[in-house]
């Protein structure tokens, strides 16, 4: 008879062969969203060729599905290959899980509940409404299958009560799992400034919610960051790594600053190993600290101007052409004709003649010619 494992692994092996029967070009959209991910990839990690780009995406894509798949496996939990003192043997008393939308991440949920933590997930509103029925069938058929007493919630981020929710549940001796990389939703709006910080990532810096070390220093519990990953061998890989303990009295906005830095820290050296397996690429530019442009003085003068690929793309959104500034991530739709005039710019004898004086000096501001 099969193992678990390896009906685990067939399962997994039907999922990827699916997936590679779509033709993803085709999907609606398509071109729009993964010019997006590539941009966030090229602007944090561009030692990254832009070759390799579209590889990565589609391997995102099938880890989406992977994920929600161990969603509906109940043995996948049983599967995971736990890693770091905190996850090997699992203790009493409150923690503070962090972790990220790596790999498989909600089975840390899982895991932490077979072994008797009480849990409480942070979730976007969104997230939520569209995957906490899920996670709540989850829990239940494990409650029913292995006669699991481990409690378990759900806390929406945007209620205003959150926070103190939160507080009250620490301190009743459950603890807390938070997605510290956000969410599409739980990106900074303006009058947001007062609950974001600024942590460096890759090339860039980005803006993160400072909500979860807030926490950690007003009820003493100590932040478990952990990695979730999937191997060479398709195995569910859990690691928990150092924790970061608040210090009494200490100052605490200092505090929120070093510990968000330290989780971001942490993570960085799990997605340079699986940047495949990170979900967050297809959201992070809405939490990238803008660039400042420094003002130029002088236009340039351009001898034989080309279209500058390296800056922009050029999509179709609604079937209307799209120029897309891959540094600030701004769209502007443009004509039929001056899609067809970058595309073949090296045909062209005169740039300038074509599309006269004023049009020509506003490409080479912007930078779309160079």
């Amino acid at each position: 008879m099969a193992s678990a494992l390896t009906l685990y692994k067939d399962e997994l092996a039907r999922c990827k062969a699916h997936f590679d029967q779509i033709d993803l070009r085709q999907e609606r959209g398509y071109l729009m969203k993964f010019t997006t991910f590539s941009a966030n990839v090229e602007n944090i990690m561009p030692f990254i060729p832009r070759s390799e780009h579209e590889g990565l995406f589609r391997q995102i894509l099938l880890q989406q599905l992977f994920t929600t798949f161990d969603l509906t496996c109940l043995s996948a939990g049983d599967l995971v290959d736990r890693k770091g003192d905190e996850l090997t043997s699992i203790g009493a008393g409150p923690r503070i899980y962090c972790t990220y939308h790596l790999g498989s991440y909600r089975l840390l949920t899982s895991v932490l509940l077979r072994h008797g933590v009480d849990c409480v997930v942070l979730m976007g509103n969104n997230a939520n409404r569209s995957q906490g029925d899920g996670i709540c069938d989850h829990v239940e058929s494990l409650r029913k299958e292995r006669g699991m007493a481990s409690g378990f919630r759900i806390v929406e981020t945007g209620h205003p009560s959150a926070a103190l929710t939160v507080l009250r549940e620490l301190k009743a001796g459950k603890s807390i799992i938070v997605y510290v990389d956000g969410s599409p939703e739980t990106a900074p709006e303006p009058g947001d400034e007062s609950q974001f910080l600024t942590v460096n990532m890759g090339e860039r810096q980005v803006m993160t919610r400072k909500g979860v070390a807030y926490l950690s220093h007003a009820s003493g519990v100590p932040i478990i960051p952990v990695v979730s990953y999937r191997d060479e061998n398709m195995t569910n890989v859990l690691q928990s790594l150092d924790p970061i303990y608040p210090v009494k009295h200490s100052d605490r906005e200092q505090y929120c600053q070093t510990a968000m830095q330290q989780l971001y820290d942490a993570f960085w050296l799990y997605l340079g190993r699986y940047p495949g397996q990170w979900e967050g690429w297809n959201y992070i530019h809405s939490f990238l600290k803008p660039i400042s442009v420094a003002n130029r003085t002088a236009r340039p003068l351009i001898m034989h101007p080309v279209f500058n690929a390296e800056r922009y793309s050029l999509c179709e959104l609604e079937q209307a052409p799209i120029l897309f500034d891959r540094r600030s991530y701004q769209t502007y739709e443009i004509t039929d004709d001056l899609r067809d005039l970058l595309l073949n710019i090296d045909t062209v004898e005169s740039v300038k003649g074509l599309v006269g004086d004023e049009m020509y000096d506003e490409l080479v501001d912007m930078e779309i010619l160079c």
